[in-house]
């Protein structure tokens, strides 16, 4: 119909009678109707399905492998609540069955649950079957399969790990197959989704032209899309991963940190639901990039936070149960400097740290700054730190480039160490992972950048970045090798009877003679 409809001259269909006329205007309106899944939504939802950016972007990407050959397998990673079912499981199934009259097969964790994607997709198609000349077969029209008369069309669908014995399909879909993160992390489950993938999921295909689509929130790292990207057989394939909030290389453009869908999730209601839900859940369900299992290097649990409170001039830190005195503290810094501000490079990161008079001395993080800068401003980052913190250094990771910066901020007064990476960084965060299980360092509870910071430590080694991790371990090495401590003070009486029995305590400590204990 599109070619032939593209194919009509205005000026020839101007001069056909006005019921032809009224017929062509109706197919060009069905055919743009049925462009894509995104164009048929939008115009046969009564406004309810909105247009995002990245549902319609998703939509292209289905219709490129459909009608284009772009690929055989689209993966579908996009964050919980964004809309990827709506779209991929209920209003692509109906366009594609009006639009090529094929079959549909979906499958997810639960039959019955996929049978709610099939009953909506029957409700789409029985809304607008007269629209499209078409009519749904009373004799199979339920949720779970259903038909059009004359085998223009159909859908099944079935639990995914569940039999599909004589069910074939021009389109497979394959929406969450895993329901919670108690079957996620069951390697049974794990391994039965895998094998039931293979043995009887991919063998519903008709023929060779037959798609198909995975969508997935990801729950873990040995999930069905890193198999299928690890053992990539004889398909091709097509990855469509958009995080909730933009990393480097995005596919739609966004600028890092930018959020997938501000309309429904702004950046700031994604940071609120960062911090409720944790790490862990929001790099897998939200980034999707799952936490290898066990949680990498850094631990979770290992995760400890202090509070502060200022009183009489006096700033007190509570650890634990500790109650440290600011004034016992000893600051110093670690820096970790990147030499571009390009989209796709690391980050700059500088973090602050006081070692605290505890037994043995512990790190406490006071602030960290990591921003995206040229070269040419790291001698201004390293200043702001020194002017605000007064650290004793700023020690900076030893490269080529930083030969220079070392020579400028001293000029100006800054204090600074060489940190030589002399490791790799794997080898050089396992001192600091040991402090963090035995409790030797903490974060400031609340900061605004802690987040970010334990996304990143929590995420390592396969997380984007690493750059805080860098400074977190430098920091480390310094404690674990002395380096650092933390410092006594000696306050001066300021009463007459403070200065007297701090005399008197002075002459006990070299005589060892009280005048009331006798010889001690």
């Amino acid at each position: 119909m599109k070619s032939l409809l593209a194919s009509l001259d205005p000026d020839v269909v101007a001069n056909l009678p006005l019921a032809e006329q009224a017929a062509i205007a109706r197919m060009v309106e069905m055919d743009a109707t049925l462009a894509t899944p995104a164009t048929f939504a939008t115009k046969c939802s009564h406004g309810l399905w909105q247009p995002y950016r990245h549902l319609v972007y998703t939509s292209d990407r289905i219709v490129a492998m459909i009608e284009h050959d772009a690929c055989d397998l689209l993966i579908v990673e996009e964050p919980v609540r964004h809309g990827k079912s709506e779209l991929c499981s209920r209003w692509t199934p109906a366009w594609y069955i009006l639009r090529h009259g094929g079959k549909v097969g979906l499958a997810s964790y639960e039959a019955d649950f996929a049978a709610t994607h099939g009953r909506r997709a029957r409700e789409i198609v029985n809304e607008y079957a007269s629209t499209f000349g078409v009519e749904i077969d009373n004799s199979s029209k339920a949720a779970a399969r259903w038909e059009l008369k004359g085998g223009r069309g159909s859908m099944w669908t079935a639990g995914a790990g569940g039999p599909i014995t004589g069910k074939g399909a021009d389109v497979l879909i394959l929406d969450d197959p895993i329901k919670n993160a108690e079957e996620a992390n069951s390697e049974v489950v794990r391994n039965g989704l895998w094998e039931w993938w293979n043995t009887t999921f991919l063998t519903r295909r008709d023929s060779k032209l037959t798609k198909v689509i995975v969508i997935m929130s990801r729950w873990h790292s040995d999930d069905v899309v890193a198999r299928l990207v690890a053992h990539l057989g004889g398909m091709r394939i097509e990855r469509l991963r958009l995080p909730a909030l933009a990393e480097d290389s995005d596919l739609l453009g966004r600028r890092p940190g930018e959020a997938l869908c501000p309309e429904r999730f702004d950046e700031q209601t994604l940071s609120g639901i960062r911090a409720d839900i944790g790490p862990h859940a929001w790099a897998a369900l939200y980034q999707q990039r799952p936490i290898l299992a066990g949680g990498g290097l850094f631990k979770r649990a290992n995760f400890r936070y202090f509070t502060s409170v200022t009183g009489n001039d006096t700033t007190y830190h509570q650890l634990g149960s500790h109650l440290v005195d600011e004034a016992e503290c000893w600051r110093f810094a670690t820096m970790d400097p990147a030499y571009t501000s390009r989209r796709r490079s690391d980050f700059t990161a500088l973090c602050v740290w006081a070692v605290a008079p505890t037994d043995p001395p512990s790190l406490m993080l006071l602030d960290v700054r990591r921003v995206r800068v040229e070269a040419v401003e790291h001698a201004r980052m390293v200043e702001e730190a020194w002017d605000t913190w007064h650290p004793a250094w700023i020690g900076i990771e030893r490269q080529n480039a930083t030969l220079t910066l070392f020579t400028e901020v001293q000029r100006r007064g800054v204090v600074v160490r060489e940190l030589r990476p002399d490791r790799n960084k794997i080898a050089r965060a396992e001192t600091a992972a040991a402090l963090m299980e035995s409790g030797r360092i903490w974060f400031p509870a609340g900061a605004p950048w802690l987040a970010e910071l334990e996304d990143e430590l929590l995420t390592f080694p396969v997380g984007a970045h690493d750059d805080q991790v860098d400074c977190v371990a430098y920091a480390g090495i310094e404690l674990a090798q002395g380096t650092v401590r933390a410092r006594r003070i000696h306050r001066e009486p300021t009463t007459l009877d403070e200065r007297a029995w701090e005399c008197l305590e002075r002459r006990t400590k070299r005589s060892r003679y009280h005048p009331v204990m006798g010889r001690i």
